[in-house]
């Protein structure tokens, strides 16, 4: 989807190796993709098929809103029949159902923070000015924390991190000498006067970074959604990541993907989601009370997950 708000789709498939990747065992087995967004105020509609280039274009692509005056859902047609890109408006700030959903979605980035490795970009120079959002891949990351260092939830993710890691003393942030455009991920190591960058912490640590400031900034993005981000943490870190989602869920929305019984075990039942693959398909599955109440009394949710007891784990 963002890449769609982009007018990047095309190029985005290319790079994923083209239209049969996205369709359900490749055009053979499925002729589209429909994709139905609803919101309060209104929804999102397309349907897109493949041509014989590899691409996915558009068979229909339209907006809804739903009117003040009287309740009732409007539509907008986008993109023609045919099209390769969304004719959703390229301007967030436009006035319009158009507008207000290039806004919605423009802000929804997967982050999982994975690549943390020495070659990693996050461990490297970054530009200071490339500080509008966090990126997936925490590429920016000393960017973005040098632009909200002077902000009280900048200090909160230093107390968070200090939980964690009671080495650590703070971030020191400021612009290459050779070059104040670049600057790079440095911090304060507690008790000495030595600094070190971002390769003297390890690969959990610089995702743990990533997830603090994530979740901890000042604006939140409109929606939040995590690939596994319990990988590489300890017990107490993944706990701590739970807080952090659930004080962050009350202001945005939060999707993440685990497969770790000790972040689960973080949640409520009435959290989770359980994605099963019957017949080959994916299907999401919210779970009812009266399926666990009696197991709640002396486990918690991960652990019934971990039991088998509600799914969500590999069948023979």
């Amino acid at each position: 989807m963002n890449k769609l708000v982009q007018k990047d789709l095309q190029f985005f498939l290319a790079q994923q190796g083209g239209a049969d990747r996205f369709l359900r065992f490749g055009r053979k087995h499925t002729d589209f993709i429909k994709i139905h967004l609803s919101f309060k105020t209104g929804g999102y509609i397309c349907i897109l098929a493949p041509d014989q280039a590899e691409r996915l274009i558009f068979k229909e692509e339209y907006c809804e809103w739903v009117s003040d005056s009287d309740a009732i859902r409007k539509k907008q047609g986008l993109a023609d029949a045919g099209s390769r890109e969304s004719g959703l408006s390229d301007k967030s700030g436009v006035s319009s159902a158009a507008g207000d959903l290039t806004a919605r979605l423009s802000d929804w980035h997967v982050c999982h923070f994975h690549d943390t490795g020495d070659t990693s970009k996050v461990r490297q120079f970054c530009t200071i000015h490339d500080n509008e959002y966090l990126r997936p891949q925490g590429e920016n990351l000393a960017a973005f924390l040098f632009s909200i260092k002077d902000t009280p939830e900048y200090q909160g993710i230093v107390q968070t991190i200090k939980r964690v890691f009671p080495f650590f003393q703070d971030f020191i942030l400021k612009p290459d000498k050779t070059d104040p455009n670049r600057i790079r991920l440095r911090w304060k190591h507690r008790g000495t006067d030595d600094y070190f960058d971002a390769n003297a912490f390890s690969d959990g640590s610089l995702r743990f970074i990533c997830l603090a400031t994530l979740l901890l900034q000042p604006v939140l993005p409109t929606m939040i959604l995590l690939d596994e981000p319990e990988l590489g943490l300890h017990p107490y870190a993944a706990e701590l990541l739970a807080g952090m989602m659930r004080s962050a869920a009350h202001k945005t929305q939060i999707i993440a993907s685990t497969q770790s019984v000790t972040l689960a075990n973080q949640f409520e039942w009435q959290d989770v989601i359980i994605v099963e693959q019957p017949d080959n398909e994916s299907r999401f599955l919210r779970l009812e009370e009266k399926h666990i109440e009696s197991w709640m009394h002396d486990y918690r949710i991960g652990d019934i997950w971990e039991k088998n007891l509600i799914g969500g784990t590999p069948l023979c």
